[in-house]
Protein backbone atom coordinates (compact mmCIF):
# COMPACT_ATOMS: atom_id res chain seq x y z
CA UNK A 1 0.00 0.00 0.00
CA UNK A 2 1.50 3.30 -1.07
CA UNK A 3 2.10 6.28 1.35
CA UNK A 4 -0.34 8.54 -0.04
CA UNK A 5 -3.25 5.99 0.12
CA UNK A 6 -2.64 4.79 3.72
CA UNK A 7 -2.59 8.89 4.80
CA UNK A 8 -6.01 9.10 2.85
CA UNK A 9 -7.73 6.50 5.07
CA UNK A 10 -5.87 7.61 8.34
CA UNK A 11 -7.44 11.01 6.89
CA UNK A 12 -10.69 9.26 6.57
CA UNK A 13 -10.79 6.90 9.79
CA UNK A 14 -10.31 10.69 11.84
CA UNK A 15 -13.52 12.14 10.19
CA UNK A 16 -15.30 9.08 10.89
CA UNK A 17 -14.24 9.41 14.54
CA UNK A 18 -14.92 13.22 14.48
CA UNK A 19 -18.35 12.63 13.29
CA UNK A 20 -19.52 10.27 15.99
CA UNK A 21 -22.06 11.12 18.32
CA UNK A 22 -19.86 11.71 21.99
CA UNK A 23 -16.40 12.96 20.05
CA UNK A 24 -17.02 16.20 21.40
CA UNK A 25 -15.66 14.12 24.95
CA UNK A 26 -12.40 13.98 23.28
CA UNK A 27 -11.04 17.25 24.68
CA UNK A 28 -11.67 15.68 28.37
CA UNK A 29 -9.50 12.34 27.71
CA UNK A 30 -6.27 12.27 29.47
CA UNK A 31 -2.43 11.27 27.78
CA UNK A 32 -3.18 8.10 29.80
CA UNK A 33 -6.59 7.50 28.04
CA UNK A 34 -5.52 8.32 24.82
CA UNK A 35 -2.87 5.49 25.39
CA UNK A 36 -5.20 3.30 26.20
CA UNK A 37 -7.60 3.57 23.53
CA UNK A 38 -4.15 3.64 20.94
CA UNK A 39 -3.16 0.24 22.34
CA UNK A 40 -6.86 -1.34 22.57
CA UNK A 41 -6.72 -0.93 18.30
CA UNK A 42 -2.79 -1.73 18.12
CA UNK A 43 -3.30 -5.10 20.00
CA UNK A 44 -6.79 -6.44 19.40
CA UNK A 45 -5.56 -8.44 16.67
CA UNK A 46 -2.86 -10.36 18.37
CA UNK A 47 -4.94 -11.08 21.88
CA UNK A 48 -6.69 -13.83 19.91
CA UNK A 49 -5.06 -16.31 21.90
CA UNK A 50 -2.54 -17.36 19.85
CA UNK A 51 -4.06 -17.25 16.65
CA UNK A 52 -2.46 -15.46 13.66
CA UNK A 53 -4.43 -12.11 12.82
CA UNK A 54 -6.09 -11.27 9.73
CA UNK A 55 -4.02 -9.06 7.15
CA UNK A 56 -7.48 -6.75 6.46
CA UNK A 57 -8.41 -6.77 10.58
CA UNK A 58 -5.21 -5.47 11.64
CA UNK A 59 -4.43 -2.83 8.90
CA UNK A 60 -7.58 -1.59 9.99
CA UNK A 61 -6.97 -1.22 13.95
CA UNK A 62 -3.59 0.33 12.57
CA UNK A 63 -5.58 2.83 10.62
CA UNK A 64 -7.93 3.22 13.25
CA UNK A 65 -5.04 3.57 16.17
CA UNK A 66 -3.31 6.15 13.96
CA UNK A 67 -6.71 8.06 13.92
CA UNK A 68 -6.71 8.05 17.22
CA UNK A 69 -3.44 9.39 17.18
CA UNK A 70 -3.94 12.38 15.61
CA UNK A 71 -7.12 13.35 17.70
CA UNK A 72 -5.03 13.18 20.66
CA UNK A 73 -2.15 15.48 18.35
CA UNK A 74 -4.95 17.97 18.41
CA UNK A 75 -5.94 17.87 21.81
CA UNK A 76 -2.09 18.58 23.27
CA UNK A 77 -2.70 22.13 24.28
CA UNK A 78 -5.84 21.37 25.85
CA UNK A 79 -4.26 18.65 27.94
CA UNK A 80 -1.52 21.30 28.65
CA UNK A 81 -3.78 23.94 29.60
CA UNK A 82 -4.91 21.77 32.37
CA UNK A 83 -1.34 20.63 33.28
CA UNK A 84 -1.45 17.28 32.08
CA UNK A 85 1.25 17.92 29.79
CA UNK A 86 4.53 20.00 30.82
Amino acid sequence: MKLEAILERIHAERQRQADLPGSEWDAKNTPGEWVAIVNHYVSAEVRRNGMVPEADEFQDNLIKAAAVILAALENLDIMKGRGELQ
